[in-house]
């Protein structure tokens, strides 16, 4: 791509208006491509996706065969909706079942820690503050949830534990049983 279409591609997507999307919540003003960065993110989904999904999969299989019992882990994901309100449905009962049924119109964003400094300062006595500096993977959200299928893990949305600062968060709760498994195969 050249110069003047990562241009245009930038600015066409600032444009848009894309939703945020959780079980607690929907609100409007989700970005996906607003810089270069975000570009080379939105460019890199498919191979990131492929990447995260392998990854998760060996790592919940391999400690499940380990402890040969059901292992579940939770995955926090950002959805953004590739639409706006006029894109939703008029009645919209449960949220759940409109992000299961509607996975390729979403694009996961998994957020993890890149780095922590600490920064030391003195009222009174001393303090540390924990300054978490974040990095982002765009997901293909259908994809990401094919393979996990193929791959026998099961996965729900776990509405439990929901606290204040994570409400535009959906939590997945990931899960693979290895005895199920070698009962199928016999």
């Amino acid at each position: 791509m050249t110069i003047e279409e990562k241009v245009n591609k930038i600015n066409e997507s600032k444009k848009k208006n894309y939703l945020f999307v959780s079980p607690r919540i929907i609100i409007g003003g989700a970005k996906l491509v607003y810089d270069y960065e975000s570009l080379e993110l939105y460019e890199q989904m498919e191979e990131n996706t492929n990447k995260f999904a392998e990854n998760e999969i060996v790592n919940l299989i391999s400690e499940a065969e380990l402890k040969n019992q059901e292992i579940s882990k939770s995955l926090r994901l950002n959805l953004i909706f590739n639409g706006d309100f006029d894109d939703l449905p008029k009645k919209l009962n449960n949220p759940v079942d409109f992000i299961l049924n509607n996975k390729e119109r979403f694009i996961a964003v998994y957020q993890y820690v890149k780095e922590t400094n600490e920064r030391e300062f003195f009222l009174g006595f001393s303090q540390v503050e924990r300054i978490n500096k974040y990095s982002y993977i765009y997901l293909d959200f259908a994809k990401l949830f094919k393979i996990f299928e193929e791959n026998n893990i099961s996965y729900d949305i776990d509405l439990s534990n929901i606290g204040v600062n994570t409400h535009q968060a959906t939590k997945f709760k990931l899960s693979y049983c290895p005895i199920k498994e070698k009962v199928k195969t016999k």
